[in-house]
């Protein structure tokens, strides 16, 4: 039997994830011959992450800090990536002594998700969310519920929540609580089945989520001052009695799928339903959205831009099918969760690597991609394999540099600081070329979509011979948007709690611009390897960066060290006046205590900072996918490259989230393996927003 020869570029992952699908069995394994080929030293894309020395000056025998290009969460209705995760710890045999012995063991619960509030004096507070929990296991392959069933799920959220908290209801005003009660119960008399109820019936539902709105509002306005805890439920209950009536009225009525909303911003389309423009426009509850899935063009807070039916999709998702917990922290490293254990059993299943391989074009005669040319970027001493991965105490992990030694040239290399993952890198040893029917017959391009673009007027783009072939995919190249992003990483020498922050392990969202997100991840430094006394705390930071800086010529070599030295000021400054709102008890004096961060005894002030991590993520390939109104009809589907011979894959392609996730990229990856192979025949969500109310529980 010939077996089919398959080249995936890119080792995020989407490609690992159709690596994995392709030769998942014997049967598989004999049809597929499948290679990887891989820009610089590591695998994972933006979930890779590697380990450095920090800043310890006593010698360890092992890199001790993990280092994240930004902060990973997983939300419990992330089916296909808790599945991919649940079937690689399954099938492995654990390193001796490893503390990652099953998924559990890889991420846990996180309930508390607390909100930052801007309050009306400019002063910042955080709202405690705490999700209930459901005996649900994400991952187990359930069929989706309906739409009817995912409404009910948001009302029973609202009932339990609201039933916790102090409305100061008056005698003469329902209780908001009451009122959602109410609602469910109306709603749960017809069976769970939206779609089922009269245009009557469902004005009834409006109008009683509407009276609970007004219930509250009157309590608000009744009062001396509103709390945070006051509007933050006008809030919510304002979006969703808009939601309600969009949903019923451009989705129920004409059964239409989300999809059909995106050519509007999420915005706008509220306030067409008659939701408040200065709720909607300065709402916490909606920005939540926008914050968390970077949806800001350019990085620029001031030009949000999320496509309706998408960022409807995505609440339904969150809110409406966790499953466990809505939300699960990984307790290590993302590359030693998840993508050393993928990398090992896709070793295992035969697959090949190609590491320090850079995509430079791809080439077509008609509808047959013929060539692809790589720019080799380093050798490995006596023309081996390289190794890309070591062991440390039953923790397989990615170093956050290359192996020096075993490259040729190794010692110049790392003095030089060569970074073969840069975009503005131009190291290269020699140039390969890949030719059809002799190295592949199938290709699938997995590499990020910020990587095909043409960014500027000086570099060709990888992708400029297929752009001209097919102008369906020169338009998905050009109208899909990425977004530029920052993280931060502050390891500290007090405890979460001594620095003020009181309520209890937190993954926080929608904080002061533009670190808005904060995780406490503390659980990671049981996994480093510190010389005694180890930090404390540990604490991820991320959000959108505000730059044009990805879209810069490759020649310019120094676009990476001004991008960081940006990030640094901007970190410094965010830490000195605004990080109080969280970690009041490190404000000394109006500017952040700088000693709480662990850093040599000799280093003081902000140049403490130094001994941290932190990243501007600016490469094309590192950029985020953004899912802007009007350009969902620009996506592709995995099978829809336009090419004979080429699938796609990536969270910038067409899929059951079509925004900017891990849960994208895994479910991409599946779609692309099921268009060569036809397996796996199911993707959990994959056809969620293309879904009609009238459907039934889909895949």
């Amino acid at each position: 039997m010939t077996q089919r020869k398959i080249a995936i570029l890119g080792g995020g992952m989407a490609g690992l994830t159709a690596a994995y699908q392709l030769t998942k069995t014997a049967e598989l394994r004999e049809q597929n011959s499948v290679t990887v080929y891989q820009l610089g030293w590591r695998l994972g894309g933006k979930a890779a992450s590697g380990r450095d020395t920090g800043w310890s000056e006593i010698e360890q025998e092992h890199p001790l800090r993990s280092l994240e290009h930004g902060l990973h969460v997983w939300f419990g209705c992330y089916e296909n990536t808790f599945q991919l995760i649940q079937e690689l710890y399954a099938a492995r045999t654990p390193p001796p002594g490893g503390k990652l012995r099953t998924w559990q063991d890889a991420v846990k619960p996180q309930d508390y998700t607390p909100v930052g509030v801007l309050n009306p004096d400019g002063a910042w507070s955080f709202w405690p969310l705490r999700w209930p929990r459901n005996s649900g296991v994400p991952g187990d392959g359930a069929l989706l519920p309906t739409w009817g069933e995912i409404i009910e799920t948001a009302l029973g959220w609202l009932e339990e929540y609201f039933g916790g908290q102090d409305l100061r209801a008056t005698v003469d005003t329902p209780h908001p609580g009451s009122l959602i009660s109410s609602a469910l119960q109306f709603l749960s008399a017809f069976g769970s089945h939206v779609v089922g109820l009269s245009e009557a019936d469902f004005r009834v539902l409006l109008v009683l989520v509407g009276r609970a709105r007004d219930a509250h509002a009157r309590t608000v306005a009744a009062s001396a001052g509103a709390s945070v805890n006051d509007r933050m439920i006008l809030e919510i209950l304002e979006i969703f009695r808009a939601t309600l009536d969009g949903i019923w009225n451009d989705l129920i009525c004409p059964n239409r799928s989300l999809e059909s909303l995106d050519e509007m911003d999420f915005r706008d389309w509220l306030k067409l339903h008659d939701a408040d423009p200065q709720v909607v426009d300065n709402s916490t509850v909606v920005r939540v959205l926008y914050d968390t899935l970077f949806q800001y063009q350019n990085g620029d807070v001031a030009q949000p831009s999320y496509a309706a039916g998408t960022g409807l999709g995505v609440i339904m998702r969150l809110v409406g099918t966790y499953k466990g917990s809505m939300m699960y922290d990984i307790q290590a490293g993302m590359g030693e969760v998840i993508v050393a254990p993928l990398y090992e059993h896709l070793l295992q299943a035969g697959v090949r690597f190609r590491f320090f391989r850079k995509v430079t074009s791809i080439e077509a005669e008609g509808t047959l991609v013929q060539m692809i040319r790589l720019d080799r970027q380093a050798d490995v001493i006596d023309g081996k394999d390289y190794t890309p991965t070591a062991t440390m105490d039953g923790l397989t992990y990615w170093p956050a540099e290359p192996f020096w030694e075993q490259l040729v040239e190794g010692d110049a290399l790392r003095r030089d600081g060569v970074n073969f993952e840069s975009y503005w890198c131009p190291r290269k040893v020699d140039q390969e070329t890949l030719t059809r029917g002799a190295d592949f017959d199938t290709v699938i391009l997995a590499i990020s979509l910020g990587a095909y673009k043409p960014l500027n007027d000086v570099d060709k783009s990888m992708c400029a011979g297929l752009m001209r072939v097919s102008q369906r995919f020169d338009d998905f190249v050009r109208n899909v948007g990425v977004v530029p992003t920052q993280s931060v990483q502050l390891w500290c020498n007090r405890a979460t709690e001594d620095l003020g922050w009181s309520t209890g392990k937190a993954a926080t969202v929608s904080g002061p611009e533009y670190l808005n997100i904060w995780a406490d991840m503390t659980q990671v430094i049981a996994f480093e390897c510190w010389p005694a006394p180890a930090p404390l705390s540990l604490h991820y930071l991320t959000g959108t960066y505000k730059t044009t800086l990805f879209r810069e010529p490759s020649r310019n070599a120094g676009v990476p060290a001004q991008a960081k030295a940006e990030i640094r000021a901007q970190a410094i400054d965010w830490l000195n006046t605004r990080s109080a709102a969280m970690w009041p008890a490190a404000d000394a004096e109006g500017i952040f205590d700088w000693n709480v961060l662990a850093a040599p005894a000799d280093v003081v002030g902000d140049k403490r900072f130094d001994a941290q991590f932190w990243r501007a993520n600016i490469d094309p390939t590192e950029c985020c996918t953004l899912s802007a109104a009007g350009t969902t009809k620009y996506r592709l589907h995995p099978q829809e490259s336009g090419f004979d011979n080429v699938v796609l894959a990536g969270e910038g392609t067409r899929h059951g989230f079509n925004t900017t996730a891990i849960e994208g990229a895994v479910m991409s990856g599946a779609a692309a393996s099921r268009a060569i192979c036809g397996q796996p025949t199911r993707i959990v969500g994959y056809d969620f927003l293309q879904r009609r109310p009238s459907d039934g529980p889909g895949d």
